[in-house]
């Protein structure tokens, strides 16, 4: 379905109770807050409660971002219980015709032609299930588990409606528009009114979290507040979660305000490159076949081996000399047997790994060497990246990294940044990992403390024009016995151009191709040039229509104005004839 443009938005005052939902790769939570305690102290933002992990020792402040369904494709449950009861069934025999679902949300990363109907593969890779649902299922369960919350701590008669609930769901901010409304969809699924709903771009919402808090004396020599920067100050926040890595320039202003100086930008560097290191080091040990098997006949075992590596992710350090011990399958170790005929811990004397390595029953000891360089593809990226970034001149002024998100709280990417760029001052605020989902609750309250951004894309539209020299001749068109030119990208924004929040760009006007039209389909594309001439060219990406109904009576020469705002954590237009009277427009940037 489309979105209509114009949301109607409530102003920040009827917002009695604020909800954040930080809906992770790996990880997801929600935090809360009244308004009336927003106003006396900010930082009195509650979050959900410690999950613990079944039967393991692992605990975490987030639950894992797993799926499960029944065989009917039912919801049962999400998080630890998700993957215990898989686990469970598995152990049983059982699990065939259950569908298990985690780390699904990096489908959307990157995806330049997401659609609504969406499809992702279970764990076994045999079964799928439409991505919305999935994505919903999710965001119910805890929308769910926190309005549960609330009445058994007796906390929701104070709240009294549920309208009077603003949700706020974070997405990255390095997203293409076509990914935040896929979110914003399979949010409206789970229930959560349209104009209840907010999007936050996760790194600015942990800036947000991070100016009230006392920041780490270890990291930061002091324990001044960021709130206390002076205004013309400039820090860039690294947000590294599970899947990504999301990078955003801003700059203090008076009043404690901010602006972005520099678009977002970052990559696909998150904690699961990490996982994906492992899984190399394990086919480089037992052999992509072997693997593969065990991957196909065994996704019970192949998630407890994970979750075991999960632990031991968390407690390596530079200075760490013992070997890491993990718990492994023995199942992997006999499919390895079966197709060679030997046994791990006699092939593993036999490699490179000697010494370095051994496998002994359902153990592995590794050189900590070893498992550190899992951490060195990431570290790399990330380190470059931001190295990049600081040699452009819109960030020559930054003597700052804001590291958060689950992931900056490994000790190996801490020092990777320290060690490398110790030149700025590195700051580590205390609850990195709930950065984001606390700092989302403070930009329901208060959207408006970030007053402008820097456009991510070259904004345009698709029009017919005259044909002029130079033009292709295969672009070329006769209407009504005039030669036209098609697919000319009609600039509205360009790359870096910096937008503010909530006001409209300049009005652009248009017209009708024909006489007969009832409605004005308006294509949007994007580009990384600053000024493409088609929507042809080689860095341009379709990314989706507006649909402007005509009033009757209109005909070639009715004049449609349209104007965009671009500042936004979600792209907004208005629509509106050459009069004056308004025009009902929608969006949908998943018509791929």
């Amino acid at each position: 379905m489309a979105t209509k443009y114009a949301r109607p938005t409530p102003s920040c005052s009827d917002r009695l109770f604020v909800a954040a939902i930080d809906f992770g790769t790996t990880y997801s939570g929600y935090a809360f807050s009244f308004r009336h305690d927003f106003i006396k102290d900010p930082s009195k933002i509650n979050s959900n409660q410690t999950w613990i992990a079944g039967h393991k020792n692992l605990f975490s402040l987030k639950a894992p971002t797993c799926v499960l369904l029944k065989p009917d494709r039912t919801f049962d449950s999400f998080g630890y219980e998700a993957e215990d009861k898989y686990t469970e069934l598995f152990q049983e025999d059982s699990h065939e015709d259950w569908y298990f679902f985690k780390r699904f949300k990096m489908t959307l990363h990157n995806n330049m032609n997401l659609r609504r109907d969406h499809m992702i593969p279970d764990i076994t890779n045999k079964k799928e299930m439409p991505a919305r649902d999935i994505f919903a299922h999710g965001i119910k369960f805890l929308k769910d588990h926190l309005m549960k919350h609330l009445h058994t701590k007796g906390i929701y008669e104070a709240i009294d409606d549920e309208r009077y609930i603003h949700w706020v769901l974070t997405v990255p901010a390095i997203w293409n528009d076509s990914a935040k409304q896929f979110m914003r969809e399979a949010a409206q699924k789970a229930g959560i009114k349209e104009h209840q709903l907010s999007i936050a771009l996760e790194p600015e919402a942990a800036a947000l979290f991070c100016r009230i808090l006392p920041v780490e004396k270890l990291d930061t020599g002091s324990g001044k507040c960021l709130g206390m920067f002076s205004p013309g100050t400039e820090y860039m926040v690294l947000d590294l979660g599970g899947g990504t890595v999301d990078v955003t320039v801003q700059r203090v202003l008076e009043e404690g305000n901010l602006e972005e100086v520099f678009k977002a930008s970052g990559g696909a560097w998150g904690g699961t490159k990490v996982d994906e290191s492992f899984l190399q080091l394990l086919v480089e040990v037992v052999g992509t076949n072997v693997m593969k098997t065990f991957k196909e006949n065994y996704p019970g075992d192949e998630l407890e081996l994970f979750r075991e590596f999960e632990t031991k992710k968390r407690t390596i350090t530079n200075s760490c000399s013992n070997r890491v011990t993990l718990r492994m399958p023995i199942q992997l170790d006999e499919a390895y047997e079966e197709e060679f005929g030997t046994t791990l811990k006699e092939t593993i004397k036999q490699t490179n790994f000697k010494g370095k390595m051994n496998w002994t029953g359902d153990k592995l000891r590794v050189d900590p060497e070893i498992i550190r360089n899992l951490f060195a593809l990431s570290a790399d990226s990330i380190v470059q990246h931001v190295r990049d970034l600081l040699k452009n001149e819109a960030c020559r002024n930054v003597n700052t990294l804001l590291m958060v998100g689950g992931f900056s709280e490994c000790v190996l990417i801490q020092d990777a940044i320290k060690s490398n760029l110790s030149d700025k001052r590195v700051i580590i605020p205390e609850e990195a990992g709930l950065a984001v989902v606390k700092g989302a609750v403070l930009f329901g309250h208060n959207p408006l403390t970030i007053i402008s951004r820097k456009s991510k894309y070259t904004y345009g539209i698709s029009i017919t024009r005259n044909f002029k020299s130079g033009d292709p001749v295969e672009k070329r068109i006769n209407v009504r016995g005039i030669d036209k030119c098609s697919t000319v990208f009609s600039k509205h924004v360009e790359v870096n151009q910096t937008v503010s929040v909530g006001e409209a760009l300049e009005t652009q006007t248009y017209r009708p191709l024909y006489a007969d039209s009832t409605s004005v389909v308006v294509k949007i594309f994007t580009s990384d040039d600053e000024n493409p001439r088609y929507t042809t060219d080689p860095l341009c990406n379709y990314l989706g229509k507006i649909d402007v109904p005509l009033s009757p009576g209109s005909d070639e020469n009715t004049v449609i104005e349209v104007k965009m705002t671009f500042g936004d954590t979600e792209l907004a237009v208005e629509a509106c004839e050459e009069n004056g009277r308004p025009l009902m427009a929608t969006f949908d940037f998943l018509d791929h």
